[in-house]
């Protein structure tokens, strides 16, 4: 089975077109995208209005579902057009509400689904928000992450392939400073259970690129009692940008990123990892090129 992973979209329809274009052209079996569609969720005109009154909570919820939504719906049109199955998974940018409502069963947060003969599930949302969206999680309006609950469902549904937008702890969760800071919950449940392959985004520096100390370029693994697990984080697709609050202003913007293709076996094995790069030009999308090919 071919399978194409993106993640970490963050409103950029421009690249998730031309991702989801290479991957027809390449006939793909599946898309995978593991979240972070959204990346302003809402306007700096209603947030203002937001603070000017508090008691319009219900009417910025509102607004904020017609901005967000709209974007959404433009993202599934871009997906259906391909013919291709695909899932989704909220990040921590993203409201698993809203996103159930544009999705429906494609959005797999809390779900097995099928991946060729191999169970997979999938998880989504983090546990650390830019200021932006903790505004959003004190209303209750992004995904909220639990780790004790994520271990607790690995564990019954013993998947072969996790697809969650938090990454595995010490497993292509590197950040640029060195930390890591992925969930102990899929490292816990790796050492016990040994799945086959986990699929995880959210850490945009621990992708393809590998902008960290340690030089983790969105593929890992561990073998346990012979048993082999690879993880893999495919980067950040979509153009990225860190922002002032709250103005929402741009402080600092970054290029398009990076997804990866990859052969499966029928249990879930991962036979190999191809990984490609959306090519700046002018500040918009340019080819698709290939970063790098490994075997495993």
């Amino acid at each position: 089975m071919k399978i194409f992973v993106a993640s970490d979209i963050h409103d950029d329809v421009e690249a998730l077109r031309v991702f989801a274009d290479y991957a027809g052209a390449k006939e793909a079996d599946r898309i995978l995208v593991l979240g972070d569609f959204s990346l302003r969720p809402y306007t700096v005109e209603d947030l203002w209005k937001l603070s000017e009154r508090r008691d319009q909570k219900k009417d910025f919820i509102r607004k904020k579902d017609q901005h967000c939504g709209q974007v959404l719906r433009e993202m599934k049109g871009v997906l259906d057009s391909t013919g291709i199955p695909y899932q989704v998974i909220p990040g921590n940018y993203d409201g698993n509400r809203l996103l159930e409502e544009v999705f429906g069963d494609r959005n797999v947060h809390k779900r097995n689904f099928d991946l060729g003969e191999a169970k997979a599930f999938g998880y989504g949302g983090a546990d650390a928000n830019p200021q932006h969206i903790i505004l959003l999680e004190r209303m209750g309006e992004t995904t909220h992450f639990d780790h004790q609950e994520l271990f607790n469902l690995l564990m019954f549904n013993q998947p072969d392939v996790c697809v969650i937008h938090n990454p595995p702890l010490n497993l292509c969760d590197d950040m640029f400073n060195g930390q890591n800071v992925g969930t102990p919950a899929t490292t816990e449940y790796i050492r016990r259970s040994q799945p086959k392959l986990v699929l995880s985004g959210h850490i945009h520096e621990a992708g393809p690129y590998g902008n960290n100390p340690k030089g983790v370029r969105g593929i890992s693994g561990v073998e346990i009692n012979g048993r082999r697990t690879i993880v893999v984080n495919p980067g950040n697709l979509g153009r990225f940008e860190l922002m002032n609050f709250p103005t929402l202003k741009t402080m600092m913007a970054f290029d398009h990123g990076t997804f990866v293709e990859m052969n499966i076996e029928a249990d879930g094995t991962p036979r190999d990892v191809k990984q490609y790069s959306l090519q700046e030009r002018r500040g918009s999308v340019g080819e698709v090129r290939t970063l790098e090919e490994y075997t495993l």
